[in-house]
């Protein structure tokens, strides 16, 4: 739901706006959505476009670099390797210098297009404007079945609900960069985050396009893995989940004890093993549920004590580069 936004800001079209864009070998995309987002923001105030070469093998940070050479208002942050889509977005957003931030992706997915809209709302108001995808061009029954369970298995275990549908396709006052980069968290989860600051909000949908080119890196592997970090780095449910499975496990085994022993006493026990296997098995399931949940909060914190950085910059450039006009053209 779009919440009514009743106060004005009083940014003027002279406040700077950054895109931080992730780019994982999107060579062939990086001019494209250069383009497309100068020409959605024309006029609308200066503006930056950052992008975090998230240790592409292909010419991505080159092509970063010949913008950058030919007076596009385009800034570079590389990484020595790949550390993942949200150390990309954090590191963006580390950098960035505007008053407003939108974080999107590279291959033309999240409209640049609908940018104008998200700086109104802005404008008028709203610290936090929230894309939120209803569908996509070119996904298939598996692509929209493993989205829908991503957000309701993380909206089922996390204490901070995400809005199904919610992209990294956001637009964030300076305040709430502000807010959010206070979070040290090794395994960041930047939508939970943004939902847990409880900063006012509006909502905006959208029907993300196909890729204008190459291949999402966004397997299944990494997506389940993105959900363990959405959970555990939100949410002690899990743990409480734990408790009460083994609560609940020890009512049945008692009352099954209990059961045994009536039996027992009233002479109708048949010797076997069956209903033992069963019962061992069981709670074996249970404990080894439990220690895997357990061993995933003790690996946040192991992680947290080494007190290693989220990623590693190896080239980044601090300002945009001296030239005519800083605004967009």
């Amino acid at each position: 739901m779009t919440d009514r936004i009743s106060v004005t800001r009083r940014n003027t079209a002279a406040d700077l706006i950054s895109i931080v864009l992730p780019a994982y070998n999107e060579e062939q995309n990086v001019r494209v959505v250069c383009a497309a987002i100068q020409s959605a923001l024309c006029g609308l105030g200066a503006l930056e476009l950052i992008f975090v070469d998230d240790g592409s093998s292909d010419n991505t940070a080159d092509t970063v670099r010949s913008l950058r050479d030919e007076g596009a208002p385009v800034r570079l942050i590389r990484f020595g390797r790949n550390f993942g889509h949200q150390a990309a977005l954090f590191a963006g957003m580390e950098k960035a210098q505007g008053e407003a931030v939108i974080t999107m992706d590279c291959d033309l997915q999240h409209p640049p297009e609908l940018l104008p809209r998200m700086v109104k709302a802005w404008r008028d108001g709203a610290k936090v404007v929230q894309m939120v995808r209803i569908d996509t061009v070119d996904s298939g029954f598996f692509k929209n079945i493993s989205s829908k369970l991503f957000y309701r298995f993380v909206n089922l275990l996390s204490e901070t609900p995400v809005l199904s549908g919610a992209a990294d396709y956001q637009l964030l006052d300076r305040e709430v960069v502000t807010a959010v980069l206070q979070f040290k968290d090794r395994h960041p989860f930047l939508r939970g985050i943004v939902g847990w600051l409880g900063f006012q909000s509006t909502c905006m949908e959208y029907i993300a396009a196909a890729r204008h080119a190459g291949t999402s890196a966004y397997s299944l592997r990494k997506m389940v893995r993105l959900s363990i970090q959405a959970i555990t780095g939100l949410s002690s449910k899990p743990l409480r989940f734990s408790f009460y499975l083994g609560v609940l496990t020890a009512v049945v085994a008692l009352s099954y004890a209990a059961f045994a022993l009536v039996g027992l006493l009233a002479g109708k026990t048949v010797p076997g093993w069956t209903s033992v296997i069963a019962i061992v098995a069981f709670l074996g399931a249970v404990q080894l549920v439990s220690i895997g949940i357990v061993g995933e909060y003790i690996a946040r914190i192991y992680e947290q004590t080494r007190a290693m950085p989220r990623f590693v910059v190896v080239e980044a450039d601090e300002n945009l580069p001296e030239r005519k006009g800083a605004q967009a053209q």
